[in-house]
């Protein structure tokens, strides 16, 4: 999953629905771009799209908006905790790189940390009971 698409889960999940361009705008992409993004989306069943209408999560995109979202949160928790990063870099950054890894990774970071139930900036962290990663994301 490239990190725009990430981003466009993550709207999605945030507001509920958006249409293409609103989406575009939020993510300062261009209209085609993001347009083709949904496209990929709807196809790995992630989104509910119908030309000139918004966009919707599907039940599979919202567990993987809520997983990715999870790995975010606990890597910024990583960064603050075991390398001293400013809290506010740690949010940037997080969002960045979250996709690189692997869920047993992720679990592992919550189980060090005794499953926290928000990150430093304030934001709460969703449990997990299984990993809704997969690998053609």
């Amino acid at each position: 999953m490239l990190d725009f698409e990430y981003k466009v889960l993550r709207l999605l999940y945030q507001y509920g629905a958006l249409k293409v361009g609103n989406i575009a705008k939020k993510i300062e992409m261009p209209h085609s771009t993001v347009g083709s993004s949904i496209k990929r989306l709807e196809k790995k069943g992630y989104v509910i799209y119908q030309r000139y209408k918004p966009v919707f999560l599907s039940n599979k995109g919202r567990d993987i908006a809520i997983e990715l979202t999870r790995h975010a949160r606990l890597l910024e928790l990583l960064l603050i905790n075991e390398f001293g990063t400013d809290p506010k870099i740690a949010h940037l950054e997080c969002e960045k790189f979250n996709l690189l890894f692997p869920c047993d990774v992720i679990n592992k970071i919550c189980e060090r940390y005794g499953h926290p139930k928000e990150c430093p900036c304030g934001e709460e962290i969703l449990n997990s009971s299984g990993c809704y990663c997969e690998k053609d994301i």
